[in-house]
């Protein structure tokens, strides 16, 4: 057998070399030591620590079974907790549309929101009782439910607005309670600039700014983000506590 001095890549001597210098009883690793080439010492190992690559029938040995290896398993199957998660976001949507028009609708959208991500989970565990909740599962999931709750009662107003004001007609009231709304804060603009003494100029500029479309959309936006981010916190609060409540670890079977 051939081999190569790992640092210049020589050929080391062998039991051929060995008889021709008159060792005939010479092994490999008595031999090949040292490189006689650049000198390396060479590492050798003992017989019973060596591997055989290859059997003596000449074929490969199989290093696989040759199956496929089963999938790894998810911590959460979102599918089941988005499938969980449908009828509560659509309950909310359908209360907060509904609480347009009746306060008593909009307190019960308010008590869905606070235990929205806990009826997601009880849900879940209903139709998976094997799964792991844990805290860290519940953070998780009531993250999710928050954004699915976000988009749908996002949606549903659109859409209310969209029809009541165009196919309706009925926008006056929003718009006559927006308008009053602007009118309060540049009143309060107004009086704080006249206590600090600035001129009527720079109060017509203030109040021409206020009045734009653009400044009346960025303030409408801006209050719908804190109102998504207040309403995302809650729920993922509310998954962390409920998760915490209802950890379960899959236990192994026990014998008879």
């Amino acid at each position: 057998m051939v081999r190569l001095c790992h640092r210049c890549h020589a050929e080391l001597p062998g039991p051929s070399s060995a008889r021709g210098l008159g060792g005939s009883a010479a092994s490999d690793d008595e031999h090949a030591l040292f490189c006689p080439r650049c000198g390396a010492p060479q590492i050798q190992l003992p017989e019973y620590l060596r591997t055989e690559l290859t059997p003596v029938g000449g074929e490969a040995q199989a290093s696989t079974t040759g199956k496929v290896p089963p999938p790894r398993p998810q911590l959460v199957e979102w599918t089941t907790v988005l499938l969980c998660i449908a009828p509560v976001a659509l309950v909310t949507a359908a209360l907060s549309v509904a609480g347009l028009v009746a306060p008593a609708a909009s307190f019960v959208n308010t008590l869905c929101i606070l235990g929205g991500s806990g009826v997601v989970l009880g849900l879940y565990r209903s139709r998976r009782p094997l799964a792991r909740i844990d805290g860290r599962v519940g953070l998780r999931i009531g993250v999710l439910t928050g954004l699915v709750m976000i988009a749908m009662m996002g949606i549903a107003l659109a859409a209310t607005g969209l029809t009541v004001r165009f196919a309706a007609h009925g926008m006056g009231p929003f718009d006559a309670d927006m308008a009053h709304q602007f009118s309060t804060v540049q009143a309060q603009l107004t009086d704080k600039m006249q206590a600090q003494s600035q001129g009527r100029d720079a109060q017509m500029r203030v109040i021409e700014y206020m009045s734009s479309p653009e400044v009346r959309a960025g303030l409408t936006l801006f209050y719908l983000t804190l109102i998504s981010g207040f309403i995302l916190m809650i729920t993922t609060a509310g998954g962390g506590f409920a998760g915490m409540l209802q950890t379960r670890r899959r236990g192994l079977p026990r014998g008879n």
